[in-house]
This record gives structure tokens, C-alpha cells and sequence, in this order.
């Protein structure tokens, strides 16, 4: 709009001024009759409803004409745009005026555009005077503050906009990730409820295996076996009789004998196992008072000799991890002696990384071995061990060395204790 108007007032001063500056007297002033001329032109109501006021230079910056302050006639100003308008161009500026040239209309406090325009000597590309016109500019003021105002309004509106679709953004994701929190703690929460009922049933079974072996023993030693020892302390009384009423009936003593042989060795073999089911008071047994029972019992039982090497061990077990260190240390000392024949036995047990470390070694590898049963009894006695290391949650080698064997067993102490 500021180019168009800028235009328009050029056409307006070439129809209007350029004729009027063709007759300049020879010191560049414009005559008298001239001035008074455009006074009457632009002094007319609908001229002056647009124009505020008319200037027309010399291209040296000197005004000759102006239709309002006749006091700045014949002054010199210096003017870039009336420089630029010298050289050939049109100046239209919107802009507060601050030169001294434009007191009168600057006292207007009015909107104005100022236009420069050269005027050139008819026929001529030769700029000979420089006119000015100040139009009144209200009209595109109000539209420039409209759109101001409109712009500002919309770039209020998207911003909100914006700022209101990032906040449900950040909001929606904020809300995701506390869900996702809340469901991950849920989760952790089952998961260490689950394991903790995992493991108090594994104590709890490995507990009532224990006492169902017990019952068991105590089943045998209370039932069979004393029922058996009576059985012979009669068969000992009908031999007795035999013997001194009878002593012609040999053979019926020998069948006596036998018998009563037969049942005594029912009795012990019983006994025995009774005696490996019930395991005896380990609840008051420091750990190392539990190792050295298990050797003395073997060392008993086999007549051969088991050294012991003992480390940094707690204060106390749990009392179903007692019974699994003394019947892992019982059946790898058995083993040791049915197929090493107790040559080089050792126990050693100490605390390393918060685990009871166990190791059962033999240097018997040149032993023979018996034969018979005694493989799959091994078998047998090595899937019991696994199982009982297996229930502590504890770890189990068995290492074929060659001096002999090494039963390595890893127990977790947080695990039995838990």
C-alpha cells in the first residue's frame, strides 16, 4: 500500500508541479504569481481532504514553495531524501517526522506519508526541482494497528494453542510413565511375594522331609525292631530249653541257631537303618560340633581315620540346613570309604562369599572298588546330595582328582536362613 501511494503522489506532483517548475527565475526561486497559483490549487477543500501539505525543492535542498509554513521558504536543509528524489528516485516513507523541515507537520499529530518525487525540465531527463506532498495517512494507521492487533491476537492464539497441545503431550506422557511405574512395582512386588512363598515352601518341605525320615526311623526302632527283639529273646529261652532238656535233638537246636542268627542280623541290619533315618539332637550343635559329630560317627562306624580343616564359620545354622551339611558330610565319607577304603579322607568347611563352602575329599584313587550293589547305592546317595544342595538353593561338584575324589558343595547362608 505504502508503493502504491507512493505512485500515486509522483503522478499527482508530474501533472500538477512539474508544469509549475518549468519557469523558475534564473536564482531558482519560484515567482510570485506561480506560488500564489498553487495556493489557490491546493487550498481547495477536496485537495485538501488528502494533501496536508506541498513542498517543492531545489535539487541543493533549498525550499522554494510550500502552501503551509511560508516561514521555511529560501532555507536550506540537508535532506537525504531529497537527495535521493535529485538522482531520479521516489521516496515514500511512513515514519514519525523528526527534521526541522517538517515542524508544521509534525505539530499536525497526524499519520502521514511523505513523498519525494522528482520533477524534470520538460522534454529533458534533467531533474530540475524536487516535489514533496504529505498525505494524510489515518486510514492506513488503522489498518496497520488493526493488523498489528490481529497479528498479535493470532500469534497469542497458536501459542496457547501450542503450549495447550504440549502440555497434554508432556501430560499423557507423564501419566503413561506412572502407570508403567506403578505396573513395574506391582510386579516387583508379586515377583519377591512369590519368591519369598517359594522359598518358605522349600523349607517347609525340606523340613517335613527331614521329619517324615525321622518318623519313619522312629517307626522302625519302635515297631519292627523291638517286636523282632523279643521274637529272639524267645527263640533265646526255646534254645535254652532245647539245650538242656533235649540235648538229643541236635538238629533242632542248629535250626534254633539259625534262626535265631537270622533274626539277630534282621535286628542290627534294622537297627542300622533306623539308626540312619533318625539323625541324633543337632539343634544345639555349633556348625563345627555338627562336622566333628559327622566324622566321629564315621570314624566309629568304619574304624578309619578323617581329618578335619576348619575355617571362618557362623555362630549357628538353621536348623534344616544342619541336617543337610551332616547328611551331605555322612554319605560323601560312606562313599569315600566303600570305594576309596578311607585312604586320605578330609572334611574342610569355611564361609566364602557369604556361602558355606564344603569339600569331602578322598585319596584313595587307587582303591578298588567293591562290587556288587555298591554303584547304584552311589548313584543313589549322589542324586540325594544334589537334591538336598539343590533345595538351599547351593551348588554341587564332585571332581575326580587324581589322587581321588572331591565333593565340593556351595551352601547360600541368606537362602538357609531365610
Amino acid at each position: 500500500m505504502l508503493a502504491t501511494s507512493g505512485q500515486g503522489g509522483s503522478d499527482l506532483m508530474v501533472s500538477f508541479l512539474e508544469a509549475e517548475v518549468q519557469n523558475l527565475l534564473p536564482d531558482g526561486t519560484m515567482p510570485i504569481e506561480t506560488q500564489q497559483r498553487l495556493d489557490r490549487l491546493f487550498g481547495g477543500e477536496t485537495v485538501a481532504k488528502r494533501i496536508v501539505s506541498v513542498k517543492i525543492w531545489r535539487p541543493d535542498a533549498t525550499v522554494i514553495y510550500t502552501n503551509m509554513a511560508k516561514n521555511i521558504i529560501g532555507q536550506h536543509f540537508v535532506s537525504t531524501d531529497v537527495a535521493k528524489a535529485a538522482s531520479g528516485q521516489i521516496v515514500a516513507e511512513f515514519k514519525d517526522m523528526i527534521s526541522a523541515e517538517s515542524a508544521y507537520e509534525q505539530s499536525l499529530g497526524k499519520a502521514l506519508i511523505e513523498i519525494y518525487s522528482p520533477l524534470y525540465k520538460t522534454g529533458t531527463k534533467s531533474v530540475i526541482a524536487v516535489g514533496e506532498i504529505y498525505e494524510d495517512a489515518s486510514d492506513l494507521d488503522a489498518q496497520l494497528r488493526s493488523s498489528r492487533r490481529e497479528t498479535w491476537i493470532v500469534v497469542c492464539l497458536t501459542t496457547l494453542l501450542m503450549l495447550a497441545f504440549l502440555y497434554l503431550i508432556v501430560r499423557r506422557g507423564s501419566f503413561t510413565i506412572a502407570v508403567q511405574r506403578a505396573e513395574l512395582r506391582e510386579r516387583i512386588a508379586d515377583a519377591q511375594h512369590m519368591a519369598s512363598q517359594n522359598e518358605r515352601l522349600r523349607l517347609e518341605a525340606n523340613e517335613a522331609n527331614e521329619e517324615l525320615l525321622g518318623r519313619i526311623g522312629s517307626d522302625i526302632h519302635d515297631g519292627p525292631i523291638q517286636a523282632l527283639t523279643l521274637t529272639r529273646l524267645r527263640i533265646d529261652e526255646i534254645a535254652e530249653i532245647w539245650s538242656d532238656k533235649r540235648g538229643s535233638m541236635g538238629s533242632v537246636s542248629l535250626y534254633l541257631d539259625e534262626a535265631r542268627s537270622a533274626l539277630g542280623d534282621s535286628i542290627d541290619e534294622l537297627r542300622h537303618l533306623s539308626t540312619g533315618l533318625v539323625l541324633p539332637e543337632l539343634d544345639e550343635l555349633s556348625p563345627r560340633e555338627l562336622v566333628e559329630l559327622a566324622r566321629d560317627r564315621h570314624e566309629g562306624a568304619t574304624a578309619t581315620r578323617v581329618e578335619l580343616d576348619f575355617g571362618e564359620l557362623p555362630q549357628t545354622l538353621p536348623s534344616a540346613m544342619k541336617i543337610c551339611v551332616y547328611r551331605i558330610i555322612q554319605e560323601s565319607l560312606t562313599n569315600a570309604f566303600r570305594h576309596a577304603g578311607g585312604v586320605g579322607q578330609q572334611v574342610s568347611a569355611t564361609v566364602r562369599d557369604n556361602a558355606l563352602d564344603l569339600r569331602i575329599s578322598d585319596q584313595g584313587a587307587q582303591a578298588t572298588v567293591q562290587p556288587g550293589g555298591l554303584t547304584s547305592h552311589t548313584k543313589l546317595g549322589h542324586r540325594g546330595i544334589r537334591n538336598r544342595v539343590q533345595a538351599f538353593g547351593g551348588t554341587l561338584r564332585i571332581v575326580r582328582t587324581e589322587k581321588g575324589t572331591e565333593v565340593c558343595v556351595l551352601l547360600p547362608l541368606d537362602q538357609g536362613g531365610a
